[in-house]
C-alpha cells in the first residue's frame, strides 16, 4: 500500500493565467528530505506549473529549522527536480531548473509572504498562485493577501487535498488533532497580530 498522501485530482482553470507559483515549504524529515506534507505541496505545485504556467516562476520558500542541515525550499528544489526527471524526462527537468526562485529565510507564513512580496515586485509580476495543502490554505491566503492586495498583485488560492484523507485512512487520528491545534493556535496569533495593529492605528 501507497502510504504518501496524494493530491486529489481536480480540473485545472485553463482560464487562469498565472505569472507564478508560490510553494509554501513545510518540515523536513531527519533526512533532510521534504517530509509527506512538502510533497503533497510540490507535486500538486509541479501539475500546476506544467499545465498552467509552463512559463511561469516556481517560487519555493521556507528557511532552515533548528536542527536541520538544508532549508525548506532548497530541499524541495532538490526533490521538485528528481520528481520531474523521473516522472516526465531531463528536458522538463531542465525547464524547471531556470524557472525556480529559492526564498530560504522565511520559518512562518507571515515571514513567507513578506519575504517573497519583494521578488514578486521586483520581477514585475501581478498574477500569483499560492500553493499549499487544504488545511493551511485559508490562514495562508488571508495573510498573504493583506501583504500583496495593497500592492495591486492579485493572489490565487490553489490548495493540494488528500492530506485529511491520508491521514484519516491510515487512522493517524493523533496527526490529525495535532494539525488541527496547531492551526487554531496559528489563527488566533495571526488574528491577535491584525487587532493589535488595528488598535495602533
Amino acid at each position: 500500500m501507497d502510504n504518501h498522501p496524494r493530491p486529489d485530482s481536480s480540473p485545472f482553470r485553463p482560464d487562469l493565467s498565472l505569472d507564478a507559483l508560490i510553494v509554501l515549504g513545510a518540515r523536513l524529515n531527519p533526512r533532510d528530505q521534504p517530509g509527506r506534507v512538502a510533497r503533497l505541496r510540490l507535486t500538486h505545485a509541479l501539475q500546476l506549473w506544467r499545465h498552467l504556467c509552463p512559463q511561469g516562476y516556481v517560487l519555493l520558500t521556507g528557511g532552515v529549522r533548528p536542527g536541520c542541515g538544508a532549508s525548506e525550499a532548497r530541499a524541495m528544489a532538490d526533490w521538485a527536480l528528481d520528481w520531474v526527471g523521473e516522472e516526465w524526462g531531463e528536458a522538463l527537468r531542465e525547464a524547471l531548473k531556470s524557472c525556480l526562485i529559492l526564498e530560504e529565510a522565511s520559518r512562518t507564513t507571515a515571514a513567507s509572504a513578506y519575504h517573497t512580496l519583494s521578488l514578486v515586485q521586483g520581477l514585475g509580476f501581478q498574477n500569483i498562485g499560492l500553493v499549499t495543502d487544504a488545511v493551511h490554505i485559508h490562514r495562508a491566503a488571508f495573510i498573504f493577501r493583506r501583504h500583496f492586495h495593497p500592492r495591486d498583485i492579485t493572489v490565487h488560492p490553489l490548495p493540494a487535498r488528500g492530506l485529511v484523507r491520508h491521514y484519516w485512512h491510515n487512522r493517524r487520528y493523533w496527526w490529525l488533532g495535532k494539525m488541527a491545534l496547531r492551526e487554531g493556535g496559528a489563527w488566533v496569533k495571526a488574528l491577535a497580530r491584525l487587532a493589535f495593529r488595528t488598535e495602533k492605528r
